[in-house]
């Protein structure tokens, strides 16, 4: 018997309708609770369902053309399709009703901004039935305007202070769901969206001169800002994405002076994605 190989030349990720380029990793699964009944009489165990099935999906994707992902931190569900080639779907790794649970996004020097993502699947997981795969997946364009951001290339505006000085920036965002099930369905009539998310926005930068401020202030006097975050094609310059926070607090701050680089400052900003 000869065993093929499957290459990641063959696979492509889509979600909903729209392929995904610059896929990393998807990792995905199901657990399905059960737990033993036992009683008098009998002499073999009999598992029996204890929950509904639930599915978890990571995927990691390199930040090049657009951010797939941001627009799914609200309340809308989406599916996700992993199939081995654009000509054969029967075999495929899919969920519907999926909702991220987290998203974050990094980038330091040397590397290529990267955003990680975990979905909750609350609907099927596996592999569904070509039938219920999207046709426009089989018309999806393969041609893609590639942009590719490096350090040099984001850009931080904190109210009217602005740098592309950046050594590394990392956002991480949770977005919390509560499913409600009622008797009788395995599905959930309803996942609510637990507002407001808690972000946390972090960057190195390299500085010239620095005020620390006086940590004694807090709380008296917190200090907020509004924070935006551009990505930029590092070849055209053109906006890759933006991101935008409002009523950021800053919660750490930190600096580095040393004999071999420049005087740098780690500042930590936490705030609320509201409804």
């Amino acid at each position: 018997m000869s065993l093929g190989k499957l290459t990641k030349e063959d696979q492509h990720f889509f979600l909903n309708s729209g392929e995904v380029f610059g896929v990393q990793r998807v990792e995905g699964g199901y657990n399905n609770p059960v737990t033993e009944l036992r009683f008098l009489g009998m002499d073999e165990g009999v598992f029996i369902p204890d929950g509904p099935r639930q599915g978890s999906i990571a995927v990691s994707q390199f930040l090049i053309t657009n951010d797939t992902f941001l627009p799914f931190t609200g309340q809308e569900s989406f599916s996700g399709y992993l199939v081995r080639s654009k000509t054969d779907f029967s075999k495929n790794f899919s969920f519907t009703s999926g909702y991220m649970t987290d998203y974050a996004v990094r980038c330091g020097v040397g590397t290529i901004p990267e955003i990680t993502v975990q979905i909750e699947s609350y609907g099927k997981i596996g592999n569904v039935p070509i039938s219920e795969v999207p046709s426009d997946i089989l018309n999806a364009s393969e041609e893609v305007d590639l942009k590719i951001a490096d350090p040099g290339s984001i850009s931080i505006n904190i109210d009217e202070f602005n740098t592309n000085r950046v050594s590394s920036f990392e956002m991480t965002a949770s977005c919390p769901r509560l499913p409600i099930y009622q008797v009788g369905s395995f599905d959930p009539v309803e996942v609510k969206s637990l507002y407001p998310f808690p972000v946390t926005l972090g960057f190195q930068i390299e500085v010239d001169d620095y005020d620390m401020g006086e940590s004694s202030d807090y709380p008296c006097s917190k200090e907020t800002r509004d924070i935006s975050v551009t990505v930029k094609d590092f070849t055209s310059k053109s906006d890759i994405i933006t991101y935008s926070f409002k009523n950021m607090t800053k919660v750490t701050q930190t600096v580095l002076s040393e004999t071999n680089g420049n005087v740098s400052m780690s500042i930590q900003y936490n705030g609320f994605i509201n409804k």
